[in-house]
């Protein structure tokens, strides 16, 4: 009886013990990683101003956007109102990491987030490529890399699009 009960408490030790690493593994990386990534924007033209570089336009929700022009784009007095364009620009992207407990993340309604599990981590670089639910990859470089390298991949992150900031945020269309 002694040998059954011994067995039983340390099955219920290392239990305990798998059960606290866990929760330390899961408080380690209960944690927000901030970083940028780039993404194409296609936008109406609102307008232009050829003296600083800058073009304002509205996007498809209506919401106005100016981004500081690169000077390798000539021509730039031609752009009119009205007209479609395409660039690419860097966002700012919060990753929150998901408790692997909680089953469902739910992403804001409004779009700006989605959730993504971690597919690959340069850990020197701080660079981490994300595959969201339906298969697209997304690359974000963490603000520090030392977040970054405490990520592994299969980890289940939130996404988070963070608001684009007016001009000031010194975007560039490229």
């Amino acid at each position: 009886m002694k040998s059954k009960s011994r067995k039983l408490g340390k099955s219920f030790k290392s239990a305990l013990i798998a059960a606290a690493s866990s929760m330390v593994m899961t408080g380690a990386f209960a944690a927000s990683i901030d970083g940028t990534t780039s993404v194409r924007v296609g936008e109406k033209v609102q307008s232009v101003d050829v003296a600083m570089h800058q073009v304002t336009v509205v996007n498809a929700q209506g919401a106005t956007e100016a981004f500081q022009i690169g000077s390798n784009v000539a021509n730039l007095d031609q752009l009119k109102a009205g007209t479609n364009v395409v660039g690419v620009t860097q966002r700012a992207i919060r990753l929150t990491v998901l408790d692997s407990s909680s089953l469902v993340a739910t992403p804001s309604p409004e779009g700006d987030q989605t959730v993504a599990s971690v597919a690959r981590v340069d850990r020197e670089r701080g660079v981490m490529t994300l595959k969201d639910t339906q298969g697209a990859e997304l690359t974000v470089q963490a603000n520090s890399p030392k977040a970054a390298a405490t990520v592994v991949p299969g980890t289940r992150v939130l996404v988070d699009v963070v608001s684009p900031t007016p001009l000031a945020s010194g975007q560039a269309l490229r």
